[in-house]
């Protein structure tokens, strides 16, 4: 079963900056029971086929678990300075999620070790990177970090929620796992930041982080992937490189296509729901969220 199922009408994603949404428009944090079958069978290379692009996914999978444990510790450190009880609900629930995410994307790993890719590699360099981190990183710096990987998780859900194209040739489980993770992501994509901006608020620190972290998570993303496709025996294909640079800057363009809202963040008024994405959830649990109660 394909996106093909499952008839989309946007190509791209309708989510124009506007005024930022007050507290009670956003949609609700909801943390999901999740009863995705992972060990369903599908194809080694799942995306279409093709193994850079699933090399691709995996390469951000294997930061997952780690990296939703950094977010929460960066947020949580916080908790007893929140004075606002919805947001103090609001971080409760991304705790909740962002756990549940860590669980599943461990078992998601595991299923993708179980097919031949060099997985347990990539986790056990993001636990030592990210020790490293907690060590040398203050607090608030770690918080911004946190605010920047989280916008970068929501542009990408934007276009998985948004654009069909991204879903061509994905079979379940893996359309159903990356799309409910997308959405809870997008859910929650405003916690961190206005946990930040009840703390600290700085412009330049926000910024200066920002461009830091917009480098390293490309460049690292990239390597992963590349490394995933070495130890695959999947590197030296001239195609593999092509398939993979076409889908990230042309169809569907995951790069090209998050530019906008990458740019948005720069903009010293932003703020994370000056990008309307309600009608995309609404979709979602509209019609892909039967296995997400």
């Amino acid at each position: 079963m394909t996106a093909a199922a499952h008839p989309q009408s946007h190509a791209r994603p309708d989510t124009k900056p506007a005024t930022a949404l007050g507290r009670s428009e956003r949609p609700p944090i909801v943390i999901r029971r999740v009863e995705v079958d992972l060990d369903a069978p599908s194809p080694k290379y799942w995306y279409d086929g093709k193994p850079a692009i699933t090399s691709f996914a995996y390469a951000l999978s294997a930061v997952f678990p780690d990296g939703e444990r950094f977010f929460i510790d960066a947020v949580r450190h916080y908790r007893d300075r929140i004075t606002d009880p919805a947001l103090a609900a609001e971080v409760r629930a991304f705790i909740g999620q962002e756990a549940q995410h860590g669980q599943v994307h461990e078992r998601y790993n595991a299923r993708a070790e179980a097919d031949g890719f060099a997985m347990s590699d990539l986790t056990k360099r993001a636990q030592q990177q990210l020790a490293e981190l907690r060590k040398t990183a203050p607090p608030e710096v770690q918080l911004a970090i946190t605010c920047a990987l989280e916008h970068f998780t929501a542009m990408m859900a934007e276009q998985l929620l948004g654009d069909p194209s991204f879903s061509e040739g994905v079979p379940f489980p893996h359309l159903e796992t990356w799309r409910w993770h997308a959405a809870e992501e997008a859910e929650h994509k405003a916690v961190a930041f206005d946990v930040y901006m009840a703390v600290d608020g700085s412009y330049a620190k926000r910024v200066r982080t920002y461009l830091v972290v917009s480098f390293m998570f490309s460049a690292s993303t990239l390597a992963r992937t590349y490394y995933l496709m070495w130890k695959d025996g999947t590197l030296g294909s001239v195609k593999n490189h092509l398939d993979l640079l076409h889908w990230l800057l042309v169809k569907p363009g995951l790069a090209r296509n998050v530019l906008p809202g990458w740019l948005d963040y720069l903009r010293p008024g932003f703020h994370p729901w000056d990008r309307d994405d309600r009608h995309l959830l609404d979709r979602w649990k509209r019609e892909w969220a039967p296995a997400f109660r």
